[in-house]
């Protein structure tokens, strides 16, 4: 029973965590890249340096959440669902690597620039590489996000 409770807490933190850091990635997809593409490279550095400036300072808490819900969702599932917890959980640290080693790097070079009033001779070029990675980040988050609802549908 205990477990139970504590899966039904769990299921939806996690979800949610995923969301919105999978919101904040489809954002940048669909409305972001275009967006920037018509700013200029010191607005575009500006603009990137700052929201990079806050974001990682405030979003590996949703990543942690996400992560360690998935986790002992894995551990306490009795289910076929335990598999799925587990796929989940794969991607979100597939993401943590693939943004750790690329897109971290380009978010503190754009936020020491914007801090610091300077605009990056090669600030479109980080851009552009930053907004590629969009397309191997928003997939590892679909593919988690999907598989966390698909063991809530099948245990209800």
């Amino acid at each position: 029973m205990m477990n139970h409770a504590i899966i039904w807490l769990a299921a939806p933190i996690g979800i949610l965590s995923t969301a919105v850091i999978f919101g904040t990635d489809v954002f940048f997809l669909t409305i972001g890249r275009a967006a920037l593409r018509r700013a200029s490279v010191p607005a575009l550095t500006e603009v990137m340096g700052f929201f990079h400036l806050f974001a990682d300072a405030r979003m590996p808490a949703w990543g942690i959440a996400a992560i360690l819900s998935n986790l002992l969702l894995a551990f306490l599932s009795r289910s076929a669902g335990r598999w799925l917890y587990l796929a989940s959980f794969s991607m979100l640290v597939l993401f943590v690597i693939v943004y750790t080693r690329t897109s971290k790097p380009i978010n503190q070079t754009q936020s020491e620039a914007a801090v610091s009033g300077k605009s990056l001779v090669n600030g479109r070029e980080l851009q552009d590489s930053w907004d590629r990675l969009l397309f191997i980040r928003v997939p590892l988050l679909t593919a988690s996000l999907l598989a966390q609802c698909l063991v809530l549908t099948a245990s209800a």
